[in-house]
């Protein structure tokens, strides 16, 4: 089973106390992680840091924006596309991404560490 340590996550959350919890979740497991809550403060650091991400945890939907569409501006922005993780307590939204409506990876809240690590390894494995 590949490892998740080491690898670039951002991490795309606007309540702050969700954010610093799933950082330090990601940190423990050996990861650099790019948080922040707005795209535009995500992709100025990365650009900053030159650094390159391989795996966006995004609000399924944000303002307006689908997950699939946040992901494919941090794609345009920073030169490559990259795999997604959503976490959603929408069952419609659920349904939709089983119905293969939705890309990325949606899991349903409340969601264990356990569970994000496996969809993490999936995602970095190129699955869905």
């Amino acid at each position: 089973m590949p490892t998740i340590k080491e690898n670039t996550v951002v991490v795309l959350e606007r309540d702050a106390v969700l954010r610093l919890g799933v950082e330090a979740l990601l940190e423990s497991w050996g990861c650099r992680v790019i948080a922040g809550d707005s795209v535009d403060e995500l992709i100025s650091t990365i650009r900053a840091d030159n650094v390159r991400p391989t795996l966006l945890l995004l609000p399924p939907t944000d303002g307006g924006q689908t997950g699939d569409q946040l992901a494919g501006r941090f794609g345009a922005e920073i030169g490559c596309s990259l795999p997604w993780i959503g976490v959603t307590g929408d069952f419609a939204l659920l349904k939709r991404w089983k119905a293969g409506e939705i890309g990325g990876i949606l899991l349903e809240m409340p969601c264990s560490p356990e569970t994000l690590r496996a969809a993490m390894n999936r995602a970095l494995q190129g699955g869905s």
